[in-house]
């Protein structure tokens, strides 16, 4: 048995809650502001098939297939991928939470099985991806908030 590796980032954003969730849940949208998954091909609904398009570490380009394990709006969102037999999973949580008059972003990877060691080598470190999509969703919400009538 493998150890899992995680990798976690949270960030507040002065927003109420549901004005991060109606950016987070909106794949058309990542495109326009999400360094890492530069793009999501179905929507977010509970057991979807996605497939997002994610920069790799040194700018490869993956397509990435996962399922949408929890979709809980406006709280909880889940992407689970990899492969078959447990080999390598990834899990991705997605959490919003009210904080102080505006909301907690936080999200969860965690990568186990067998080969995740050798996935995880290949890949490089996830933390710096992680931690700009993070930055990237707290200054899309905040400008869009601003923005707002």
């Amino acid at each position: 048995m493998t150890l899992p590796h995680e990798y976690v980032t949270t960030v507040f954003i002065a927003a109420l809650p549901e004005a991060v969730w109606a950016v987070l849940a909106d794949p058309s949208g990542y495109p326009d502001w999400n360094p890492e998954i530069v793009a999501i091909d179905s929507r977010f609904a509970s057991d979807e098939r996605i497939i997002a398009k994610v920069h790799i570490g040194n700018g490869v380009m993956r397509s990435v297939p996962m399922r949408v394990t929890a979709f809980e709006p406006p709280v909880r969102m889940e992407w689970t991928g990899g492969l078959p037999l447990g080999l390598f999973v990834g899990r991705r949580v997605f959490s919003v939470a009210p904080l102080d008059g505006g909301a907690e972003f936080r999200m969860d990877l965690r990568m186990t099985g067998l080969l995740s060691p050798v996935i995880i080598r290949s890949v490089g470190d996830r933390q710096p991806e992680i931690d700009s999509f993070s930055v990237a969703l707290k200054r899309r919400v905040e400008r869009l908030s601003r923005s707002a009538p």
